[in-house]
């Protein structure tokens, strides 16, 4: 009993150690060192990049549910994990052997094409390695690991970026990515299920998994109400992620020490808001914590967009901390508590492939707001900032139909 007990954590630390191996990818590549490399050190407009991520978000939504259901058909979560992680530590390394904005950027989509679709066998893994009754706490312990992984991404790279310059950042990057992401490619194991179907049959069967999940019948509305909410919930999140360094560099004067000290308090508050969150969304209930996740975040983006004293930024990455923690947190749990073990991965790749829209539409909203205003210099950041407000209004009325619904999909 106690060996098994010792084997279940080992997985839960090996699932969770990948969080935190993702978060050097997202933190160092998407939304510190790389944007801030294209946008402010070679001048390439906001829009180029929102496009370069956007594109990788469409590849990451055309092939999701694909791969999902047929990871879930041939029980193969982890080996999609694998692989895909290997083609985004490669890419992220080759990112430090060119000049070239234009090289780079291809590089990117197809680093962050391979992370952001590894992350649907991560989560269908947790699957495995919990209950329904646990899946919220489980959730906030990755969550916990995962900004742990910014803290510490902050503190080894700080140094680095002045002393040996970007490039390096994203050679070094690459390399904590793969080395934290290997304990769960090894430990975390998929339990075999015998199946007498052929893999011809097996394979039909992928499409056929697909067609329940993909028509809004009156049994699974709550999840397609879920995934309404998400899109525009997770457009904001995604732009705020791309372009938080940028935004705050611009709008409140902030230097670079400031900014790495402002996504410091943003990541420990995340951590809080991760383990917190899942512990008590277990209990109040996934779609609520959720859904005062969004209107911490609507506070936010009003606080930035209106906010002209840069004294009082903290306090903005607090709120903001909190609530992205809480986002992830019970998002994933709320899927899992919805969804039969059966359909866990391609019902993570439909959620992905709206998160990864979201990843599209937000992003060029942004940009294109930008490039449209650029004349009113920093107020046109305000503006951009205060118009996705209206985003997170809209996802909280789907949500708070989700909330009152029967959780059962077919």
């Amino acid at each position: 009993m106690v060996l098994q007990n010792r084997i279940k954590m080992l997985r839960v630390l090996s699932w969770a150690l990948y969080d935190l191996a993702n978060q050097f990818f997202v933190l160092n590549i998407v939304s510190l060192y790389f944007v801030r490399w294209i946008v402010i050190n070679k001048g390439v407009p906001e829009v180029f990049y929102s496009i370069s991520f956007g594109l990788s978000m469409f590849l990451v939504a055309v092939f999701a549910p694909f791969l999902g259901a047929v990871s879930d058909t041939y029980r193969k979560h982890r080996m999609f994990l694998v692989y895909l992680t290997i083609i985004s530590v490669v890419f992220t390394i080759l990112l430090g052997f060119t000049n070239s904005v234009w090289i780079a950027l291809i590089y990117f989509v197809i680093a962050n094409f391979g992370c952001q679709e590894a992350v649907i066998f991560y989560n269908a893994l947790m699957a495995g390695i919990t209950t329904r009754e646990k899946s919220g706490l489980v959730s906030g312990i990755g969550k916990m690991f995962g900004y742990s992984g910014a803290v510490i991404a902050l503190f080894l790279m700080r140094h680095i970026v002045v002393e040996k310059g970007y490039h390096t950042v994203f050679i070094v990057t690459g390399i904590l990515f793969f080395v934290f992401a290997l304990p769960c490619m090894i430990f975390v194991k998929e339990k075999h299920i015998s199946c007498a179907v052929s893999k011809a049959g097996r394979l039909k069967g992928v499409f056929e998994s697909l067609k329940p999940l993909l028509i809004a019948s009156k049994d699974n509305a709550p999840l397609m109400d879920f995934f309404k909410a998400s899109f525009f919930g997770l457009g904001v999140i995604n732009v705020v992620i791309l372009f938080m360094s940028v935004y705050i560099s611009r709008v409140f004067g902030l230097k670079d020490t400031q900014i790495i000290n402002f996504i410091l308090l943003a990541a420990f508050f995340a951590i809080m808001g991760s383990i917190t969150s899942g512990i008590i969304s277990d209990y109040l209930g996934h779609g609520f914590v959720l859904l005062c996740a969004f209107i911490m975040w609507g506070i936010s983006l009003m606080c930035g967009a209106l906010m002209s004293n840069s004294s009082f930024y903290w306090a903005i990455g607090m709120l903001s901390g909190i609530s992205l923690g809480s986002v992830w947190v019970t998002s994933r749990a709320f899927i899992i508590s919805m969804v039969p073990k059966d359909n866990i991965a391609e019902t993570f790749g439909l959620f992905n492939l709206v998160s990864y829209a979201a990843g599209i539409i937000g992003p060029l909203w942004w940009g294109v707001i930008l490039f449209c205003l650029k004349p009113l210099g920093q107020l046109s950041y305000r503006i951009a900032a205060f118009s996705l407000v209206v985003f997170l209004i809209i996802a909280a009325v789907f949500l708070l139909r989700v909330i009152n619904k029967d959780n059962k999909v077919i």
